[in-house]
């Protein structure tokens, strides 16, 4: 069974860190996530890239933060609140499908998510299902050095196992 990160210490997700390895910005830039698109961002947790998606695509752009973890979604909701952000929807899944429609969104990210995920080739399944035509998905991953923060090397997926999955979902590559 995949690990799946705690929820009670969702304040590890705010450490400023993070910032130094996840740059939502830097995220956003190479997904080339444009104002007015339709974004999901899978394992949203609290919001740290949904939120800043939500500002970038605007009030002509919508982003579905999805989650596995109701805790991860209530805190992910007041921050949206707290920031003035109503171009979201926050959606409890299940850990084997995505809670949206076919071919639904023009991008969908999963930022140190899918080392979790119990069954990786069936989600990224998933993911070409909502994903539009010429849709982009973007999956950022801890690599397989030590870290002072994420998880244990043993939890961490191997670039080649996911490059793999990937591949077999016929899901575009670039790294």
């Amino acid at each position: 069974m995949a690990h799946i990160f705690d929820a009670r210490k969702m304040a590890k997700l705010d450490d400023p860190r993070r910032k130094e390895f996840i740059s939502p910005g830097k995220i956003m830039e190479l997904l080339q996530i444009q104002e007015g698109e339709i974004v999901s961002d899978l394992g949203c947790g609290i919001g740290y890239l949904t939120l800043p998606a939500a500002q970038r695509v605007g009030s002509g752009g919508f982003v579905f933060g999805l989650d596995i973890q109701e805790a991860m979604l209530v805190e992910a909701l007041a921050r949206s609140r707290q920031n003035n952000l109503y171009n979201i929807a926050w959606v409890l899944t299940p850990p084997d499908r995505i809670s949206l429609p076919a071919e639904s969104v023009d991008c969908l990210t999963m930022v140190m998510v899918a080392h979790e995920i119990p069954d990786l080739g069936g989600m990224l399944k998933e993911c070409r299902r909502v994903l539009r035509p010429g849709g982009r998905v973007g999956i950022v991953e801890w690599n397989q050095t030590f870290t002072e923060i994420g998880p244990p090397l043993d939890h961490r997926l191997k670039p080649e196992v996911l490059l793999q999955e990937m591949e077999k979902q016929a899901l575009p590559v670039w790294n």
